[in-house]
């Protein structure tokens, strides 16, 4: 039975992923912030844990009681709305960089060394806002955070390759989330299943910047 951490599983996208692979015959191991949270992933008969990627201690107890792995998804994220320079909260964008930018950092150290050597998957939810290629501005913090996190991604790739493990970051696309919002043009349901698929093709070396189709994306 193939394993899976999806580390910030408590609604949207991670949680579609959950349930997909669980579905799939997966051995799913999923974390959350809140017991109410937690305790609904349990319900559904998956491992379910508490785990903040902004505190790497939680993040090394989850770890400590992982089998080994095949994929670990890191998926927590927040977003920000800046419309422009004088919109900047400091405050924010620093909770938007520790969690976006760092807290995959702190998961593939924690969490992705629990991947199978060789042979393992570790895939970041980033987005298409990370690119500077393709920018049209605003939403100052996330986009910066998530350009970060695609840098960092990219050093992960080079670190992990001759240990064979597999490292991209993934656009999972515009999504009916509470972030994405109600107008968004992808199913939650389509983006997991794509994300899927995508992270089945993954194989060491360079980074792959992908999108939930399996596009390259210009960095």
């Amino acid at each position: 039975m193939p394993s899976i951490a999806i580390i910030g599983a408590s609604r949207g996208i991670g949680r579609e992923l959950v349930s997909q692979y669980a579905a799939a015959g997966w051995d799913v191991h999923a974390t959350a912030r809140t017991e109410a949270d937690i305790a609904e992933l349990a319900a559904a008969g998956v491992h379910a844990a508490h785990a903040d990627v902004t505190d790497e201690a939680s993040l090394a107890a989850v770890a400590a009681t992982l089998p080994d792995l095949d994929v670990v998804i890191a998926n927590a994220g927040v977003g920000s709305t800046e419309r422009n320079l004088a919109d900047i909260d400091i405050a924010h964008w620093e909770r938007v960089m520790r969690v976006n930018a760092l807290g995959p950092l702190l998961v593939a150290r924690t969490v992705g060394l629990k991947l199978k050597r060789p042979g393992g998957r570790f895939a970041a939810l980033s987005s298409m806002m990370g690119s500077i290629a393709i920018n049209s501005g605003k939403a100052w913090a996330y986009r910066m955070s998530k350009s970060a996190l695609n840098m960092a991604m990219s050093n992960l790739a080079i670190e992990w390759a001759p240990d064979g493990v597999a490292v991209a970051t993934l656009h999972p696309g515009w999504v009916k989330t509470a972030m994405g919002g109600p107008q968004a043009p992808v199913e939650v349901a389509d983006s997991a299943a794509g994300l899927r698929r995508v992270i089945d093709t993954l194989a060491p070396g360079k980074v792959r910047y992908l999108d939930y189709t399996g596009a390259e994306l210009g960095w």
